[in-house]
């Protein structure tokens, strides 16, 4: 991989992806927001339970993508349901999911991710005797239409016979250095990834920052920014508009060219899940002083 590009990454906490047309935004964004999910419900008759990130909780905000947090109790599973013409991003933060997707089977333990893609039958049980949390995006954003199961399932004339991607343990994967304070790993990007086979809209990185590590301002001209904190509290701060502090568990949002930085303000290691709307892309930013 060539030099420049490592830097580039490097720079931006971001991980590259093919330009899509921008999803519409508010006329009027400014500032970073803080998102704290709401309580979660009941999915699939109480076999598991979802939090939601973005989406109807979040009107104001207009992304290709829903996201939440969904969590699936020992010997619990979804019901076999289609998402018809959307794909799903799916990292597990905690267990392990044994993932159905049409004629293949995959386990993905913590840490790793699995790319759905659009209109699999698919089902996802927790594999072991631990609670399975994990992250998951759907892309356009979910709409209860678009999701068949039960009966309708054999009213469909929807034939696939897809294969899941799995993205393994970030740690082994695309990995961005960048010294002693801070580590990148690139979980969905179709740029770098060939074998991914299907274009996501946006771009995902798994970030690492030890305690005091930080990037300096950074700007995305036409797309928004959504980290989710996995572990530890990360500052996002801004130039003219304050900070804004984000524990485990929530989010920050960051609309299009807002200048904004990062930093760990946590005494231990701070991870975090960086996804960019449409996807990153060297000519829309602007790395400032």
């Amino acid at each position: 991989m060539q030099r420049i590009l490592f830097l580039i990454f490097a720079c931006v906490l971001l991980s590259a992806g093919c330009l899509t047309a921008s999803p519409p935004q508010a006329e009027e964004e400014q500032g970073v927001r803080l998102i704290t999910p709401p309580e979660g419900f009941a999915i699939f008759g109480g076999q598991g339970t979802y939090t939601g990130i973005i989406g109807d909780e979040t009107p104001d905000i207009r992304t290709n993508y829903s996201m939440g947090l969904v969590a699936i109790g020992p010997g619990n599973a979804t019901s076999p349901h289609r998402l018809i013409g959307s794909t799903e991003f799916v990292h597990v933060i905690a267990g392990a999911a044994e993932i159905r997707c049409d004629n293949s089977t995959v386990v993905a333990r913590e840490g790793e991710t699995v790319l759905l893609p659009e209109g699999v039958l698919q089902s996802i049980a927790t594999a072991g005797d631990r609670e399975l949390r994990y992250i998951d995006a759907v892309s356009p954003p979910f709409a209860a239409a678009n999701e068949v199961s039960g009966e309708g399932l054999a009213a469909l004339t929807v034939t696939t016979a897809c294969v899941p991607v799995v993205i393994p343990d970030p740690r082994q994967g695309i990995e961005w250095d960048l010294g002693s304070e801070m580590m990148i790993y690139t979980l969905a990007n179709s740029v770098l990834m060939d074998e991914i086979g299907f274009p996501l809209p946006y771009s995902v990185a798994y970030v690492e920052l030890l305690p005091g590590g930080s990037i300096g301002f950074n700007r995305l001209n036409g797309s928004s920014e959504v980290i989710v904190v996995l572990g530890g509290e990360v500052e996002v701060f801004t130039p003219d508009a304050g900070s804004v502090r984000v524990p485990a568990g929530s989010a920050a949002y960051v609309p299009p060219g807002q200048v904004k930085g990062y930093r760990n303000v946590a005494a231990s290691n701070a991870t975090l899940l960086s996804f960019v709307d449409p996807a990153w892309t060297p000519e829309g930013t602007a790395m400032l002083e």
